[in-house]
């Protein structure tokens, strides 16, 4: 097993990368640790020490988020498929591995957007349209396009937050 110093750093990066907030990646962090020492028992050495815990930070990661949100109602609508393929050729296996229940889970929250959000985030971060492009092509002022991008990417992290 792993120098326990050298993992959590490892997780501490790993949260970060995911939560873009060092306050909320220390405190996920101790929570993570936690949970793994009440639950070292059922490490069943499937995976190694690090994946494992990994998916116990994400887990955690998650809890925090829906305690942060009140629940909304869903409406369900197609997925964006394209999510499903992005992948950082640089991360370690053990990353790859979280992060595609990562993008499974993201891609199920993206069913559930309105089709109007969805279209929104589809054009401007997955086939990378300007917003000048956007605005041209839904009839949208600059300002109104990001008012609704960033109520978008709001009710995705809500929605994210409550799966």
């Amino acid at each position: 097993m792993e120098d326990k110093t050298h993992v959590s750093e490892k997780v501490l990066r790993f949260l970060l990368k995911r939560s873009h907030n060092s306050e909320v990646a220390r405190e996920v962090l101790q929570e993570t640790w936690v949970a793994a020492l009440k639950s070292y028992r059922t490490f069943g050495h499937k995976s190694t020490y690090f994946t494992w815990v990994c998916k116990i930070a994400l887990n955690k990661l998650s809890d925090y988020y829906r305690d942060q949100v009140r629940h909304d109602s869903k409406v369900v609508v197609p997925s964006i498929e394209k999510l499903n393929r992005i992948i950082d050729p640089q991360i370690s296996i053990e990353e790859k591995l979280v992060l595609n229940e990562l993008k499974t889970k993201v891609n199920k929250c993206l069913d559930l957007l309105p089709a109007n959000y969805r279209r929104l985030l589809q054009l401007r971060y997955y086939e990378e349209v300007s917003l000048k492009q956007i605005c041209i092509k839904l009839r949208l002022s600059q300002r109104s396009l990001e008012g609704k991008l960033y109520r978008a990417k709001q009710m995705l992290t809500r929605i994210y937050a409550q799966s």
